[in-house]
């Protein structure tokens, strides 16, 4: 019996702390990258897709929405994940990414539990005051890494091309200055 007794103080001891692992790991990168806490799972996602699609030349498609909001949206055509770049009036902007995967499980379900439903062709109907669909926008020329926590890209918009470096962690655009269109990008990070 008595040896039993350290045994047990250990798994006592032992599963609370290994219980906080997680915890401890999400406080780590939570001020390390300065994420929010309720938002490190998603943040980090998005930096693995970051690293995925960063050979990805995508052309966007502009959305213009109310109160000057420009919202545009690409495709990874090697893969199909969905970039989307919200620009808002006061000159910032936020990307963020939504892997096609997840898009195919969140169908497979929704088909699972709905029947599809069939609809006839009509018409399409008159878009909302304020809203244009489907222009031509910006298309990413290239991109890479500066040191290993920043994307730096190309951007062809209207016949003039800007620089964009981002941060992958805060999914937005740190910096953007207009540079010449043969300017190229720093080399890809090793996965």
């Amino acid at each position: 019996m008595i040896g039993l007794l350290p045994l047990v103080r250990v798994i006592v001891i032992g599963v609370p702390v290994v219980g906080a692992i997680p915890t401890g790991m999400n406080l780590y990168h939570s001020f390390k990258h300065g994420i929010p806490y309720s938002q490190v799972s998603h943040k980090l996602e998005q930096y693995d897709l970051w690293v995925r699609n960063v050979d990805c030349s995508i052309e966007y498609k502009e959305v213009s929405a109310n109160q000057n909001t420009k919202i545009n949206i690409g495709v990874c055509p090697t893969n199909g994940d969905i970039s989307i770049k919200v620009a808002l009036p006061q000159g910032k902007a936020i990307i963020e990414w939504i892997a096609f995967d997840r898009l195919k499980q969140a169908n497979a379900l929704l088909n699972f539990l709905v029947s599809p439903a069939y609809a006839e062709e009509r018409s399409p109907p008159a878009p909302k005051e304020g809203i244009r669909i489907a222009q031509a926008g910006p298309q990413v020329v290239c991109q890479g890494w500066e040191g290993s926590a920043k994307i730096v890209r190309i951007v062809r918009e209207g016949g003039r091309c800007f620089k964009e470096t981002i941060s992958p962690y805060q999914g937005q655009i740190d910096r953007r200055s207009e540079v010449p269109c043969n300017t190229t990008c720093p080399a890809t990070k090793v996965k």
